[in-house]
């Protein structure tokens, strides 16, 4: 890979870009590190990068090897593992199942199904279901 760096002290703001073929764990990592920031993911979305809010999120869901990120109107994509995400992630997000975890701060409504288990309605309209060994821990969370 090669990197350009330019130092100049009459800039008026920093600023930077990465082309890139791939985004990779290590290159997520990189731009976390870069971007010091512990309440954003770098998610990427038709060819460019941009840092979300935790607080922005409504939901994250494992899609083949990549997780979705929804947020109000739009669907990003991060790459890492769901299991790596989740400690770093505040405590307002709840597993939902394996692959999905949402931010309780953004619930509709809950609708029970009539196989028993529930769908968790965002106010995005964006259903998670929660699966049969979470349903316990949504309720403590919840209160109910």
């Amino acid at each position: 890979m090669k990197i350009n760096c330019h130092v100049d002290p009459n800039i008026s703001e920093e600023h930077g870009e990465l082309w890139i073929k791939k985004m990779t764990p290590a290159i997520n990592e990189l731009l976390q590190k870069l971007a010091q920031s512990e309440n954003s993911l770098w998610c990427h979305y038709q060819s460019q990068i941009y840092p979300i809010q935790f607080e922005d999120i409504y939901s994250l869901e494992v899609a083949n090897r990549d997780i979705k990120i929804y947020t109000e109107k739009q669907q990003l994509t991060y790459n890492d593992r769901l299991s790596n995400l989740k400690a770093d992630l505040p405590n307002y997000f709840i597993e939902a199942s394996r692959s999905a975890i949402f931010n309780y701060q953004y619930i509709d409504h809950l609708e029970l199904l009539d196989n028993g288990l529930i769908d968790v309605v965002l106010t995005n309209k964006h259903r998670v279901q929660i699966s049969r060994r979470n349903i316990k821990n949504l309720k403590k969370r919840l209160g109910i």
